[in-house]
């Protein structure tokens, strides 16, 4: 069994990892730590008082913005002029493009996603 541990000083990953039945004690202290649920993604730091994972908006929106801006540099050359694309696609492209950067100004955070490839 899988069990997740985090010092209760530090709200910040990674938690510890413990296996039951490995030798990997070591890893962690069960007096100096507490057992918390398995961290959703990196973007999530842990609130001891709460004793839940919290999505940090600061961290979320840096991934969002990295994957984004990866999706735009991958579909350029769709907006090249010589590239075999036909005008209906290419309008399908364009718009996709422009979800893209406007997925961080969404005004709730969890609706600040990425859209699919429309190809």
């Amino acid at each position: 069994m899988i069990k997740h541990f985090m010092r209760p000083d530090s709200n910040t990953p990674p938690a510890y990892t413990y296996v039951e039945g490995e030798d990997t004690d070591s890893l962690w202290d069960p007096n100096t730590c507490i057992e918390v649920p398995k961290q959703p993604s990196m973007n999530h730091v842990y609130n001891m008082t709460t004793e839940e994972w919290e999505l940090l908006e600061e961290y979320y929106m840096t991934d969002l913005r990295a994957k984004r801006d990866a999706l735009l540099i991958e579909s350029d050359k769709y907006m090249l002029s010589d590239y075999p694309i036909s005008a209906e696609d290419k309008v399908l492209i364009e718009t996709y493009r422009q979800t893209l950067r406007d997925a961080p100004d969404h005004p709730l955070l969890k609706d600040r996603v990425l859209p699919k490839f429309p190809l």
